[in-house]
């Protein structure tokens, strides 16, 4: 609209020179939005089938449609614990409308896809009631396009939870749709409750990867066995994983996840060399990912090769700028190399968008350590603790246990006073504090 009224305040006889190129850009921009629609792939719920009983409580086609999408998004945000084929993209997609009968940007792309055979895949569901029971419900899930094309299922429901019928929707359509990013999930979903190696179940993931394999999507089949091979790794089977990463390599021979599924397993063996080597093949590859760059990163940081290391996460994070694990490690990697506000940044970030990431908390607490602020560091501790303290060391557990006695001392909200700083009150609550300090005293003269 600026433009128009830019060119209509223009002189006349400017109009048969301005109009041209504007029209000319106007058509560039369209055909860039073309090519980019045609090359990406959307994963898309249209309206749900509903039943009238949901539609009176307030369970529309539209919404029920976008709660599904919310959380078919949440399980694909969730799955970076295993390597697994970049989730379909969901934007939205623009409909601009251009001069002409039914010709929209929509219309034209969906036009090219089924040219080119790139169709989007589409989520459709329909929800019925069964029976006389007010609560009992069946959805019907088809997929249409991809490379799982007319795969379907039920999902039964009884009850009056939508919240819960809309995430087992979710969960069936991704094992339909999406099958490796769901198995991924389940295995993150597996590794919260924290269960020793010998007692955690992998059970439905396995299966789920059974299933991919037995269909013939050779690409998907690719994923899925270096999802296998990277749940024995991660079991602590790393010859069997290596074993069975170097049978897939026989099939796809020049598989990037199948040759950094290769690398962990010799990582685990110390094999360093080796695993350096399958990883930095795997970084070649045209298939790479930014999960390819990340692990090569990590094995280099492990290494101490940590110029090298940097590179590769930078690489990674302009592939992938939101990886909570490339930042992790990006910020555990500066951190060792004394670049402590950079870490800070990244580690930062990570938690933004994990605030249950532990690690990222513990790795921050120690970027504020080396930089001479223990109070903030005790603080990031306490709240590594509070997560998980597994991964904390016998002092930084310590500094965790006074920064939590001074807010408790002080009330929720206050904050953690300087290490020197000393209460005049004779109070229980200030003498609790003075003697915490006395231990922060202690700890930061052991540290200078």
């Amino acid at each position: 609209m600026r433009t128009a009224g830019w060119i209509g305040r223009c002189p006349k006889e400017l109009w048969p020179y301005i109009l041209p190129w504007v029209c000319a850009l106007l058509a560039v921009a369209f055909f860039s939005l073309v090519v980019r629609g045609v090359l990406t792939r959307q994963l898309l719920v249209p309206p749900v089938e509903t039943p009238h009983s949901l539609v009176e409580r307030g369970y529309t086609s539209n919404f029920l449609a976008e709660r599904i999408m919310s959380a078919m998004r949440e399980i694909g945000q969730d799955a970076e614990s295993i390597p697994h084929d970049t989730m379909i993209d969901n934007d939205t997609q623009p409909d601009i409308q251009i001069p002409g009968q039914d010709v929209s940007y929509a219309s034209t792309v969906r036009f090219i896809k089924g040219v080119v055979k790139r169709p989007d895949v589409v989520v459709h569901v329909g929800i019925t009631k069964v029976g006389d029971s007010a609560d009992s419900y069946v959805a019907h899930v088809q997929i249409e396009g991809g490379p799982f094309n007319a795969r379907e299922s039920t999902v039964p429901f009884v009850g009056r939870d939508m919240e819960k019928f809309v995430s087992n929707i979710a969960i069936q359509a991704m094992r339909l749709a999406e099958p490796n990013v769901l198995a991924s999930h389940l295995y993150s979903e597996v590794h919260k409750t924290k269960c020793s190696l010998a007692q955690c179940n992998y059970r439905e993931v396995v299966d789920i990867y059974d299933e991919v394999l037995a269909l013939p999507a050779s690409e998907q089949g690719e994923w899925a066995l270096a999802g296998k091979a990277w749940l024995l790794a991660n079991q602590g089977l790393s010859k069997q994983a290596e074993q069975q990463s170097r049978e897939a390599l026989t099939v796809y021979k020049d598989s990037a996840v199948l040759l950094a599924t290769l690398g962990i397993a010799l990582e685990q063996q110390h094999r360093i060399d080796d695993a350096l080597d399958a990883l930095q093949a795997g970084a070649r590859e045209e298939s790479k990912t930014a999960e390819n760059l990340r692990l090569l990163g990590d094995v280099l940081l492990h290494a101490k090769h940590y110029p090298e290391a940097l590179d590769a996460f930078r690489k990674a994070a302009n592939m992938r700028p939101d990886s909570v694990d490339n930042l992790h490690d990006w910020g555990e990697a500066l951190v060792a190399v004394g670049r402590y506000d950079e870490a800070i940044d990244k580690l930062s970030r990570a938690v933004a968008l994990r605030p249950d990431l532990a690690p990222s908390y513990a790795e921050w607490g120690r970027a504020l350590d080396r930089k001479g602020d223990l109070s903030g560091a005790g603080r990031k501790f306490a709240r590594a603790s509070e997560l998980d303290a597994g991964g904390l060391s016998a002092r930084e557990i310590q500094m965790a246990r006074l920064s939590k006695a001074f807010q408790d001392a002080d009330g929720p909200g206050t904050p953690v006073p300087d290490v020197k700083a000393r209460p005049v009150s004779n109070s229980p609550a200030a003498l609790q504090v003075q003697a915490a300090q006395s231990d922060a005293g202690w700890i930061a003269t052991k540290i200078g």
